[in-house]
């Protein structure tokens, strides 16, 4: 044996036993996530429970119209400064069978829905969701989507909550979550996203910035606006404002009809967030990384007031805002 053999030997077997001296270290679900900003989310249900509905929501597609999926799709959604790869995955069984498996085991996080209105087919959802949900990575949250809310006849969570069993998650390390949302509505569909997006990085990010809103009646008459920050900010918006009003008055016609309706929509680089309660309609421009269903939160106090006292809807809309919530507007208190 050569002198360089030997040494490479003896490097060898050093390497090795340092190797064997570390301790093992247990990825936690926060280490496994720290730093990326790309991650990739498994959708499932059995059919016509409304997953690419919910996707069409995240997605701003509304008008779309939804046809079954034969197969998987594959949408890319950015939210809150991060990049996300929705696999809708057919609930058809051959898919099921074909398919789930192999997107489940690669997923960082995984989203359940279950139609809360089709009671007859609670017993095939449950067992389907307990068979498929072994083969997730133990790091990944689960997010249980109790879909289709707004009909009337609609399961409670605590009903589907004993139905499917989910209390075994109480005695599992693996994050888990439920919510009753519509994907048709857009009921719950932000804050849910929300809860999804703050597991995975680890942090609550609860505070937005409003940088412009816009007050009208149902019939897309504008009641109020206010337009927030220094001039020289204000001036760099001037078109988002003037867009803003568009949009709003178009919200207002298409959702005339609805109690309650909330939407979100891109403009430029910013985002817009619509909701409509009772007479009013409440549109408000924050930016991208901001969690969408803070500022929902917010739209959702100002016009339960305005509905319990129609004058103050006649109050300035900035000096609502920045009395109620002064810390969140642009160039507000910080």
């Amino acid at each position: 044996m050569s002198f360089y053999e030997f040494r490479k030997r003896i490097m060898e077997e050093k390497k090795r036993r340092e190797q064997q001296e570390q301790p093992t270290k247990v990825e936690t679900s926060q280490e496994s996530v720290v730093g990326r900003n790309k991650f990739s989310v498994a959708l499932l249900g059995l059919e016509r429970a409304g997953k690419t509905s919910l996707v069409k929501k995240l997605l701003k597609q509304d008008d779309i119209v939804v046809r079954p999926t034969y197969g998987v799709n594959l949408e890319n959604y950015q939210y809150r400064d991060l990049n996300f790869t929705c696999f809708d995955l057919g609930g058809h069984q051959p898919f099921r069978l074909s398919l789930w498996k192999k997107f489940i085991e690669r997923a960082d996080a995984v989203i359940y829905l279950v139609d809360s209105a089709d009671h007859a087919r609670f017993d095939e959802s449950k067992q389907t969701f307990w068979h498929y949900i072994n083969f997730a990575k133990q790091s990944a949250p689960v997010l249980f989507l109790a879909n289709k809310g707004d009909l009337p006849n609609s399961k409670e969570l605590s009903e589907i909550n004993e139905s499917f069993e989910l209390d075994k998650f109480l005695r599992n390390l693996r994050p888990f979550n439920i919510k009753k949302v519509s994907a048709l509505t857009g009921q719950g569909v932000y804050s849910a996203w929300d809860w999804i997006v703050d597991v995975l990085c680890g942090a609550q990010q609860w505070k937005v910035k409003i940088g412009a809103a816009v007050l009208s009646d149902i019939d897309g008459n504008i009641i109020s606006e206010a337009l927030f920050g220094r001039p020289s900010e204000q001036a760099l918006v001037a078109n988002d404002f003037k867009k803003l009003k568009e949009l709003t008055k178009l919200f207002a016609i298409e959702s005339k009809e609805s109690i309650q309706s909330v939407k979100l929509e891109s403009l430029y680089k910013k985002h817009v967030s619509h909701v409509k309660r009772g007479a009013y309609c409440l549109s408000v421009m924050i930016d991208p990384i901001d969690p969408v269903t803070r500022a929902q939160q917010i739209q959702l106090r100002i016009l339960e007031n305005f509905s319990r006292n129609p004058t103050e809807a006649q109050k300035n809309l900035s000096e609502v805002l920045e009395s109620k919530f002064p810390l969140e507007v642009e160039g507000g208190r910080r």
